[in-house]
């Protein structure tokens, strides 16, 4: 065979005839969608309208009342994805806070905790990256992550206990992709996003990036 080409049909010719070392046809991408800015919203719409997903909502309000409710939420969410990924290619662990008849109050658990508003809010995104770190440690075929918001991709580095972020390109405006550097999950995908950046079809575009690097 001989391809005649510019260079793109070449790249993508050899990506499907040449079997790597690792047979990477059954690897998975798991997005973790913290924000709630109503772009976020949009964009997390039509990524599940665009490519076959599986989502599992969050109910925040869960994370916070007690340890005990949290935990029975991190490990239902967690279970739902673990039934589910075998059928999708795509899991999604979105926030309910997505809709803005979810959102949350977050002064009366100020009030209760005698703590401020970044800890209430952390308790959010550690629950969070505990979910996709049970994930990833039960099923092995997750080998990509999707991040909207720089405090979350922060508790999930931690979470993975990773040394730091390899960045290797921006897909987009404001959303860097990398590999995750040390620790049980080294070399991890990763696109983390603010959830106010790009137009409607950013997370589409980042995981679709995704899937090209992982050979999906």
């Amino acid at each position: 065979m001989l391809a005649v080409d510019p260079g793109v049909f070449t790249a993508t010719l050899a990506r499907k005839l040449i079997t790597p070392s690792k047979s990477r046809e059954k690897s998975k991408i798991l997005a973790v969608m913290g924000s709630v800015h109503p772009n976020a919203r949009t964009q997390m719409e039509q990524l599940w309208l665009s490519q076959r997903t599986y989502n599992a909502m969050i109910a925040t309000k869960e994370l916070l009342e007690s340890d005990e409710r949290r935990e029975a939420e991190i490990a239902r969410v967690t279970a739902e994805i673990l039934e589910n990924c075998d059928r999708n290619q795509i899991s999604t662990v979105t926030g309910d806070g997505i809709y803005p008849e979810n959102r949350i109050d977050f002064g009366p658990y100020m009030e209760r905790y005698d703590c401020s508003m970044n800890d209430v809010t952390d308790i959010i995104n550690k629950s969070l990256a505990e979910i996709a770190h049970r994930i990833f440690v039960a099923e092995p075929t997750f080998r990509a992550l999707y991040t909207t918001g720089g405090d979350i991709t922060v508790s999930v580095c931690e979470r993975f206990g990773a040394a730091g972020l390899d960045l290797k390109d921006e897909v987009l405006p404001l959303a860097a992709y990398g590999t995750i550097l040390g620790g049980p999950f080294a070399g991890t995908h990763l696109i983390t996003k603010g959830g106010s950046q790009g137009d409607n079809d950013a997370i589409n575009k980042c995981i679709t990036y995704l899937k090209e690097k992982i050979y999906i």
